[in-house]
């Protein structure tokens, strides 16, 4: 009695701990559990054949399996599309910018004069020449002893004048078939037995009014020419404005001259020249200038207005 009670504790114990271990199998693997369960039912089945006096059975259920909950499937979200950026457009192409050529400076007038033209004085020549024309074959008059040398701006009627010729002698005695075309330096035959001596005394013309050069003469009011040369009976001043017109004045017997500005109406730079002359208006000594001056345009006269006055019955 004593062996059968110890063995049956043990049976129980073992049946517990088997039971136990089962449920845990069973849990974590459910083909353990039946291995399990058959094993036990041998040893149960063994100990009744060798005890068949007690027969303790022992009903397991089972647990229904434990169903897994299934894992969360994560679904790949599709990535964000890539919108391209706006195209960046290349740089603007540097240009140059385009040299723009300076205005061409304004030109300024120049100022042409007309050369002296001495044609309206008897005896004036013009610019000498250094070949003169002489006639084919003629001889100059060996029995003409005494010479004469051309001087800057003598005319050849003023020589003969001085000898008491003609200008045809003159001419002829010389072999010159142009009484204009002779030139500074030349040497002239000339009849007499002594050089003439001359009344008038020739030096070289001084200006004095208006001075050479001068830029500060007004548009209007008086001008004076006045110059010193020799003491001859009359002397005519020459005047050329800037556009090459002449203009003349006579003066006897003095060295000055006054004139109006409104006489003078262009504006701008002005030469002019004295030449001395006897009584015949022939030119006796050489001529003075050019010497110049500028004048300011002319004042631009003011309208005037008529104011008319009716008296009653008019």
């Amino acid at each position: 009695m004593i062996k059968r009670l110890s063995f049956v504790p043990l049976l129980a114990i073992v049946a517990i701990f088997g039971f136990v271990g089962l449920r845990l199998n069973v849990r974590s693997d459910p083909g353990a559990f039946a291995a399990t369960q058959s094993a036990t039912a041998k040893v149960t089945g063994s100990a009744a054949t060798a005890r068949s006096t007690f027969t303790p059975s022992l009903t397991f259920t089972a647990s229904p399996a434990i169903s897994r909950t299934p894992t969360l499937t994560l679904t790949p979200s599709p990535l964000a599309s890539f919108t391209p950026s706006k195209t960046l457009l290349p740089p603007p192409t540097f240009e140059p910018p385009t040299n723009t050529p300076l205005p061409s400076a304004i030109p300024t007038a120049t100022i042409t004069f007309t050369p002296i033209g001495l044609a309206q004085v008897p005896g004036l020549v013009g610019a000498e020449t250094n070949t003169p024309i002489s006639t084919p074959g003629c001889i100059v008059r060996k029995d003409w002893k005494l010479t004469y040398t051309v001087q800057f701006n003598d005319a050849l009627i003023n020589i003969a004048k001085l000898y008491n010729i003609s200008t045809t002698q003159l001419m002829q005695g010389n072999c010159l078939s142009d009484a204009n075309k002779i030139y500074k330096g030349q040497i002239l035959h000339v009849p007499g037995a002594a050089q003439p001596t001359s009344s008038v005394q020739c030096f070289p013309i001084q200006v004095l009014t208006p001075i050479n050069n001068t830029v500060t003469l007004a548009g209007s009011g008086q001008l004076t020419f006045h110059w010193y040369g020799p003491r001859v009976p009359r002397d005519l001043i020459r005047v050329f404005a800037p556009d090459g017109t002449k203009t003349e004045y006579m003066v006897e017997l003095r060295q000055d001259y006054s004139i109006d500005l409104s006489t003078l109406p262009k504006a701008g730079l002005y030469q002019w020249y004295v030449y001395p002359l006897d009584n015949n208006f022939v030119q006796n000594c050489p001529e003075g200038g050019p010497w110049n001056f500028t004048k300011a345009p002319a004042p631009t006269p003011a309208p005037t207005l008529a104011v008319i006055v009716k008296t009653p019955g008019s």
